[in-house]
């Protein structure tokens, strides 16, 4: 992977430098990380929602399910440009501001890693037929909103979803999900899982955003 110039950000979220990568994670440098969800309500009225599992060489959570799209924010790149761009690259699928909602932020301070964490939602229903494979996406996972609160919230074993594989990618085939797609995760980015859920529930019920679910800024 290129060793591509990405922005850095203080702890409100403003971006105040850029470096390469890999200067930045040997500096300690708080990098600025973006997340797209993708979750809908069926006509039916059930919310779904959509995963990825990631499978990029080297990913240190090769195997696990993530949000469908997400990544570093480039130099002189803006949080939701970064995700229109994101979600393009690893779901295949170019999406309208209108059809983005910002979630909230979140620092994370994890295994020396310092990011300050973007998260975002695609409210289009995307078929599972519509995706479109690249190296950094295995498989894409769609699974009830409420299945996969109760997962990631310790409240269920295993959840039952439908998956599409990279390596047969013209079919769908029922997938068992289990805290272990989850397992290589520290526990403050299950937490923002967790709160991204909750956003994404209350969006949905209420189309706001409750601000109060994300932690307070710092200097």
């Amino acid at each position: 992977m290129p060793d591509e110039l990405i922005a850095l950000f203080d702890g409100q979220g403003r971006p105040i430098d850029s470096k390469s990568r890999t200067a930045a994670y040997r500096d300690g440098d708080r990098v600025g990380l973006v997340f797209v969800w993708a979750a809908w309500r069926t006509s039916s009225g059930v919310a779904r929602t959509l995963l990825q599992t990631r499978s990029r060489p080297g990913d240190p959570y090769l195997g696990s399910l993530d949000a469908p799209a997400g990544g570093h924010i480039r130099a002189g790149e803006t949080p939701t440009a970064a995700a229109l761009r994101e979600f393009a690259e690893e779901v295949g699928i170019a999406l309208t501001l209108a059809e983005l909602v910002f979630l909230g932020q979140q620092p994370l301070q994890d295994t020396g890693r310092s990011a300050m964490q973007f998260f975002y939602l695609c409210t289009r229903p995307i078929a599972l037929g519509e995706t479109v494979f690249n190296e950094e996406v295995g498989a894409f996972v769609e699974v009830t909103l409420d299945d996969f609160d109760s997962l990631v919230c310790g409240r269920v074993a295993s959840i039952q979803g439908q998956a599409r594989y990279k390596e047969t990618p013209n079919k769908t085939r029922p997938r068992e999900i289990t805290p272990a797609a989850f397992a290589a995760y520290s526990e403050p980015i299950i937490d923002a899982i967790r709160r991204s859920v909750g956003t994404i529930r209350a969006y949905l019920d209420t189309g706001q955003i409750d601000a109060t679910i994300w932690p307070p800024a710092t200097d």
